[in-house]
């Protein structure tokens, strides 16, 4: 029985800064999606080595997955294997750059695993997975 609630709270919103005052040309709200999950993972500094570094999962399965990378000089990999037996996917996160994957329901979807990168250095990441 699910007995936390993740709720992702967010607008996305698009300004033209090439006049001024900005105008706002899209301001969408993502009306709180939430997820009911019954346990959770968060590092707000998790170390990612430049050899890798295997993330924690709570459960088998994660369905909401958030990882910022906090370095301000140096890019972050991340390599997630989908549920289904897919072929593994990675890509780079910028430094500053954000990574979220938020499901609402428990039915399908996920992943079964992530490791963390850095480029060359290890690279301090906020990661959070719930299931």
């Amino acid at each position: 029985m699910a007995n936390l609630s993740v709720i992702l709270s967010s607008t996305i919103t698009v300004t033209d800064t090439t006049l001024s005052p900005s105008p706002t040309i899209v301001a969408r709200s993502l009306q709180n999606p939430t997820l009911a999950a019954t346990t959770v993972f968060y590092d707000p500094f998790f170390q990612a080595a430049a050899g890798g570094t295997a993330v924690t999962f709570p459960a088998a399965t994660a369905f909401a997955v958030y990882v910022k990378n906090l370095s301000g000089a140096t890019n972050l990999t991340c390599a997630f294997l989908p549920v289904g037996g897919g072929a593994a996917s990675s890509f780079v996160l910028l430094p500053g750059g954000v990574f979220i994957m938020f499901l609402t329901a428990e039915t399908a979807g996920g992943i079964t695993s992530m490791t963390l990168t850095g480029a060359g250095a290890t690279v301090p990441a906020e990661v959070l997975l719930a299931a």
